[in-house]
């Protein structure tokens, strides 16, 4: 998570940047990250927005927040019928902007990771879902999680499944909440079908990134 807001308002067309940026290296589920959303403001415009959410799922109807750390990734071949997220894909969808993610390959000699980066200029765009959930305060936890598929191309080499990536045209109609509920498994469909792993470029790393207690650029140096 090392994007500056800045750098992405006009790309993004953002109207309302609410994401605490600190550049990091090492996220694990459970911490703040960036999504891009389209709602309505106080005065009924639809603006699009850079919020902060935790990663891991949180329905509105959950009893406490520990059911995110079971949420983070949606399985896009079950999201329309599992009822952790089946409300969520029909009225609240939203992108992560990143630079890259890990993934881990398993060997002989145990997991090797690696960096999946933006193979071109601009970022990878991965498909989400977001939540709000009331706290004890009264104020609303906003969370998110990724949706994943089986793995293609060069990207099998490494794990089986990946991110359900967006194109930059993709995000603007993975994010619109104008589209109607019968429209969502087309548009689902649709989404995986433009779905492109060689936007994704990759190259493997140290494995101290597997201890989330490390965080610096010096994670994603290549090796070997």
């Amino acid at each position: 998570m090392s994007l500056d807001p800045a750098d992405l308002a006009d790309e993004l067309r953002l109207d309302v940047i609410s994401y605490d940026f600190t550049p990091r290296y090492n996220v694990p589920p459970g911490s703040f990250v960036p999504i891009v959303v389209e709602r309505l403001d106080d005065e009924g415009q639809l603006t699009r927005r850079l919020e902060t959410a935790s990663w891991g799922l949180v329905p509105g109807w959950a009893k406490d927040t520990k059911i995110g750390f079971k949420a983070f990734n949606a399985r896009s071949e079950t999201v329309l019928e599992k009822p952790m997220f089946r409300q969520s894909i029909k009225r609240r969808r939203c992108a992560l902007p990143i630079p890259g993610y890990y993934e881990w390959e398993t060997t002989e000699d145990g997991k090797q990771p690696w960096m999946m980066s933006a193979a071109g200029a601009d970022p990878l765009f991965m498909a989400g879902l977001f939540e709000f959930w009331k706290q004890s305060d009264q104020s609303w936890l906003v969370s998110t999680t990724i949706l994943t598929m089986e793995a293609a191309g060069h990207l099998l080499d490494v794990h089986h499944r990946m991110p359900v990536f967006l194109s930059r045209g993709g995000v603007d109609q993975w994010i619109d909440p104008a589209v109607p509920s019968a429209e969502v498994p087309p548009l689902l469909e649709s989404t995986l079908s433009h779905v492109d792993p060689a936007s994704v470029t990759r190259h493997k790393v140290g494995k101290s990134v597997g201890n989330v207690r490390n965080d610096g650029p010096e994670l994603i140096t290549p090796v070997g």
